[in-house]
């Protein structure tokens, strides 16, 4: 139900319908808060609410959609910190909270989920330093924590993930970070870089991405 100029709130009870897969509510006019309840379709795989005009805080009770690996909210007005909760969806690959007004720190809770692959948070008004505990993500591949108010240094460890293949810090106010490590072994001469307004970016100790 994708583009179809749906507007009007999203009625409650929708993701407690038990044999729901998949909802695919995308570029539409919708408004109102994100009605999570206790209860929610454990076959629910797929929430795509990207770009509508949802507002309101991103409920705790998110972690109630245990078995959705893919969970896009990306191009509304959500406000508020991101829940620690989200911790909790074990079975999550995909995740896009980009193009709102969320604002507090990174929960660090992020990295217990193990099947992470794309984590996309730019955009927002997030603060804080970017939590060490994000380099522990090992299959994840796409990074994007850009036009946010980040402060502090860029984690070093941040050099030993294997599995990254798109990274961008840009439009911050993240520090250099200087790693002088030579076992890093990562090539990250093939990795998308974007690191705008960062002074000065040394991965290696000898080779310098800027």
């Amino acid at each position: 139900m994708g583009e179809n100029f749906l507007n009007g709130s999203i009625p409650k009870g929708l993701f407690s319908l038990p044999d729901l897969s998949q909802v695919e509510l995308q570029n539409n006019f919708l408004s109102g808060e994100l009605p999570v309840s206790e209860s929610v379709s454990v076959n629910l795989g797929q929430l795509s609410l990207s770009n509508n005009q949802l507002t309101g805080p991103l409920p705790a009770t998110i972690s109630k959609f245990s078995s959705v690996q893919k969970l896009l909210l990306d191009g509304n007005m959500f406000s508020g910190s991101i829940p620690g909760e989200n911790g909790k969806l074990q079975q999550l690959s995909k995740i896009d909270f980009s193009h709102n007004n969320l604002s507090g720190e990174i929960a660090p809770e992020i990295i217990r989920c193990k099947l992470l692959t794309y984590v996309d948070l730019s955009r927002n008004q997030l603060s804080g330093e970017i939590p060490t505990e994000i380099t522990d993500m090992h299959i994840l591949n796409y990074l994007n924590l850009s036009h946010n108010e980040l402060v502090g240094s860029i984690p070093t460890s941040i050099a030993s993930m294997q599995s990254l293949m798109s990274l961008d810090f840009s439009y911050s106010n993240l520090l250099s970070l200087v790693s002088s490590d030579t076992s890093i072994t990562h090539p990250f001469w093939g990795i998308r870089i974007f690191v705008d307004r960062i002074p000065y970016l040394d991965l290696f100790g000898e080779y310098i991405v800027v």
